[in-house]
């Protein structure tokens, strides 16, 4: 016996499911990759900065108006990303430099937390406790900045031009691709906001009940789990 046809709103529901959804799977390319890796990269950097937060929060007696000062200077060179965006085009064959710079200036943020976390004595030899928080705190934005408009960049290079035949694609097909690639690119950062999140539920939970000393040791294992996250690519 033939099984009935389903409603009309459920294939009109089918398809745009299909047609938004699932077929930015479908056109999923190689090429898209590498910026795609920098875009996950910044979605996890939250790691980073919560285990900043609870390290402000109990081991330092920053003002909040102190930490207002900081967060400005912090989201500064986001506020600088278009003229960054011209620099690259300027020097775009030094892209893959710019990207391990910038995964460089990251690991060094985070090889300044892991330190403060976990070796407290040792780090006020060279630098006050404070100015250490404050030199990471603004290295960790520089680095993922830059690699994020390397990304950007590479999103418009991603994009083919021609088919597997070596055929032009026409514009309307590249204009589809531009748009496949961009809509990637925001699925990568929610996907790593997403494992972030996660991550904080799983390490995270019943951590009130613990000592202050195992309560250190586990956000300095958050601060090297963040720093074993890929944040570069080759060319």
């Amino acid at each position: 016996m033939a099984s009935a046809p389903a409603p009309g709103w459920v294939t009109a529901v089918r398809k745009r499911f299909d047609r938004n959804f699932l077929a930015l799977g479908r056109e999923m390319r190689l090429s898209y990759l590498p910026p795609l890796m920098v875009y996950v990269a910044a979605g996890i950097s939250g790691l980073t900065a919560i285990v900043g937060t609870f390290y402000v929060k109990e081991r330092l007696g920053l003002s909040a108006e102190f930490l207002a000062g900081l967060a400005f200077w912090a989201g500064l060179p986001w506020a600088l990303k278009v003229p960054l965006g011209h620099l690259v085009d300027l020097i775009w064959r030094w892209k893959a430099t710019m990207v391990f710079a910038g995964a460089g200036l990251i690991a060094a943020s985070i090889a300044v937390m892991i330190g403060l976390l976990g070796h407290p004595e040792s780090m006020p030899k060279m630098l006050s406790v404070e100015a250490w928080y404050v030199f990471a705190t603004l290295l960790a934005p520089i680095g993922y900045v830059v690699q994020d408009v390397v990304a950007d960049a590479m999103t418009v290079e991603a994009v083919p031009r021609v088919d597997e035949s070596g055929r032009p694609y026409d514009e309307a097909a590249r204009k589809s691709m531009h748009t496949t690639m961009q809509t990637l690119g925001r699925v990568a950062i929610i996907g790593g906001l997403a494992l972030v999140a996660l991550g904080n539920v799983f390490l995270f939970h019943g951590t009130d009940a613990l000592p202050k000393e195992r309560k250190a040791a586990l956000r300095n294992t958050r601060a090297l789990f963040d720093s074993n996250c890929p944040s570069t690519l080759t060319e």
